[in-house]
């Protein structure tokens, strides 16, 4: 039986981006975060990963792990779009460094996609923050894998070879009664893995490649929004994911900027053309969303700050939250206020972004800089330049490009020193690292 409980969350509170906008000052350091904890090799520690050992345990009166330390809820909302195949493989095969931690864990995973009117329903089936645990192989099979008749099935079956697991029923402190939940699970050395001889680490490798063909105008923040509030909805399986006593860190990884949009005002992607790039295209791209939701200062093609901006209707800037045609950022923010003043014993709700900032920023060494693409087939399409690029070497003329996600970093800053990592690198390892820090 789901057992309701009261949340005192305020969904839309007062406030926007605008002037005065912390990324005002953003665009020269971001600040410092802590370094990953490393095992007698130089490698990550993977002595906190053990296979599990019995089926089922009841709800903890321990956390599990070091003293003065608590147990950590982890939501990945993982861009599932056509250009992010290299990088899901990449956050699946360097998973451990997070997992090989002897605190507990319970990590859900979910999508960027929250529909747009640009993208049918019937073809990229939204998640709408709901999680999954599928594994990556029956999402191959379904055809999730494939984008622009290019076949991506290697992000998942160069890091997974499981083609299903399945998860035993598990209490929460909401649900005493033992139900199978859409999360991974590790309480005390034992996961909600039915295979005792499966691990967590190698659940998770299937589980956060997510496929390519998802909404090409992400919602990362109205997704994570959508995942916590499944959480706390007792009609909903997510119900009972966040636990008062957890840390909870919620980590986007994506390549674009944010696109969530207040449903009253889709016009923008249809036959309003305000904040098209080019007014004579036929149909809207990215960079409606970028337009729409950041306004740059200082003269092109390089700007002084890009902070996040409302704009209403008719393209006016600095609007009311009401008239703000993507929700305001005050939405998520407000959201995540409420979740840390729920939390117990020093518990802290934390955002780590894998994002289009450059290497270095996270330290506060390199400042993000806004500028126009120098291509101008890709500023048609985006709206701005990259915040971040690797170069390819396989394929020189494309390499990977990651644009700047102002609307995301005001939300993190909102949280305290702020933890964007460019997605711009090949191993993230010493930055998943830093989730199970205290």
């Amino acid at each position: 039986m789901r057992t309701p409980v009261t949340w005192a969350l305020a969904l839309a509170v007062a406030g926007c981006g605008g002037k005065g906008s912390i990324l005002d000052e953003l665009t020269v350091s971001a600040g410092q975060t802590q370094g990953p904890t490393y095992g007698p090799s130089g490698e990550p520690d993977d002595s906190g990963d053990e296979p599990t050992t019995s089926a089922t345990t009841g709800e903890p009166t321990t956390t599990g792990g070091p003293s003065g330390t608590n147990p950590i809820d982890v939501l990945f909302v993982i861009d599932n779009t056509g250009s992010m195949a290299d990088e899901q493989a990449r956050l699946a095969k360097n998973i451990a460094a997070l997992v090989n931690t002897e605190r507990d864990l319970r990590i859900g995973v979910t999508t960027t996609d929250a529909g747009n009117p640009r993208c049918p329903s019937a073809q990229t089936t939204p998640e709408n923050g709901a999680m999954a645990t599928l594994s990556c192989i029956e999402r191959v099979a379904k055809g999730e894998f494939s984008f622009n008749m290019e076949d991506f099935s290697y992000a998942c079956t160069d890091v997974c070879d499981l083609g299903a697991f399945d998860l035993v029923p598990t209490p929460t402190s909401l649900e005493p009664e033992p139900e199978v939940r859409p999360w991974f699970e590790r309480t005390g050395g034992v996961t909600n893995l039915a295979d005792e001889g499966l691990s967590l680490v190698q659940a998770l490798q299937c589980a956060l490649p997510r496929g390519v063909n998802g909404c090409g105008f992400e919602s990362q923040l109205e997704s994570m929004r959508m995942a916590l509030v499944r959480s706390m909805d007792a009609n909903q399986p997510e119900y009972g994911f966040l636990r008062p006593e957890a840390d909870l860190v919620v980590v986007l990884l994506t390549d674009e900027v944010d696109c969530s949009y207040n449903p009253a005002f889709k016009s923008i992607f249809q036959d309003n053309k305000i904040f098209w790039e080019n007014q004579d295209r036929p149909d809207a791209t990215s960079a409606v969303c970028f337009n729409a939701g950041v306004r740059c200062e200082g003269g092109a093609p390089t700007y002084t700050a890009c902070p996040a901006t409302n704009h209403d209707i008719e393209g006016e800037p600095h609007v009311a939250d009401d008239d703000a045609v993507l929700w305001p950022v005050s939405r998520y923010t407000g959201l995540l206020a409420d979740i840390q003043a729920s939390k117990t014993g020093g518990a802290r709700v934390r955002l780590l972004a894998i994002a289009g900032v450059p290497v270095g920023f996270e330290t506060g060494d390199v400042p993000l800089v806004f500028e126009d693409d120098p291509d101008p087939a890709d500023q048609e399409l985006f709206g701005i330049g990259p915040g971040c690029v690797l170069a390819n070497p396989q394929d020189p003329d494309f390499p990977q490009v990651a644009r700047p996600p102002v609307r995301m970093l005001e939300v993190g800053a909102s949280l305290g020193p702020l933890e964007f990592h460019s997605i711009c690198q090949d191993d993230y390892s010493a930055l998943l690292a830093t989730i199970a820090q205290p």
